[in-house]
């Protein structure tokens, strides 16, 4: 890599640390351009050689940081697939570790949930740190037919319906958290939570 090429890239990475900061300070709809250039001891026109606007540094910022969910799927799945209870408790539980111990997707995940005036149309891409990938969908889901085809998965869930309340209850405990994250440890609560989600759906016979 030349100098120059280096120097724009620490420019680059400059500027996504300052609107990780404003976004989390002010939100991201009262962020401006100028207040990231101020952040970042850089002029607007620098941000502007590097992103089209803001919806491009929020996108760039989300890029940089997410949850490997399809690794984290793939490798619980290779190693533990024949066996899906546990295999999807090994997925909630390294999802909410990531959370928990990855501070960059902390802090990305704290502006998607509380510090984002959500519009979609403006950031198309504005969920990707609380959505599953097509990927990680369709493991998990099938994860939930092996369940279902093992007798253990209860009578009025189908597998996406399991899949989407299985997703649903990881995203509300991280939102809950990331609110305030000194009232409680979620590290230490991750069994119990994990445990809650599970019991919530399978059978009786089989929890």
């Amino acid at each position: 890599m030349t100098r120059r090429k280096a120097d724009a890239e620490r420019t680059r990475e400059a500027i996504l640390d300052a609107a990780e900061t404003t976004f989390l300070a002010h939100g991201v709809a009262r962020t401006t351009l100028a207040h990231i250039a101020e952040a970042a001891g850089v002029t607007r026109g620098a941000i502007y050689w590097h992103f089209a606007d803001k919806a491009a540094v929020f996108d760039a910022l989300l890029e940089r940081v997410r949850i490997p969910l399809d690794e984290i799927v793939d490798e619980a799945v290779q190693r533990l697939g024949t066996e899906p209870v546990a295999c999807l408790r090994e997925i909630a539980q390294r999802s909410l570790a990531g959370i928990c111990h990855d501070l960059p997707l902390q802090r990305a995940a704290t502006i998607v949930l509380h510090r984002c005036e959500k519009l979609e149309d403006d950031h198309p891409r504005i969920s990707m740190i609380t959505r599953l990938s097509e990927h990680a969908e369709t493991r998990v889901e099938q994860l939930f037919e092996q369940i279902q085809q093992q007798g253990q998965l209860r009578a009025d869930l189908t597998p996406a319906n399991a899949r989407r309340q299985f997703h649903s209850f990881l995203i509300g405990n991280c939102f809950d958290w990331l609110q305030d994250t000194r009232q409680y440890s979620l590290d230490d609560a991750r069994d119990s939570i994990v445990e809650t989600l599970m019991r919530g759906l399978l059978t009786v016979s089989s929890r």
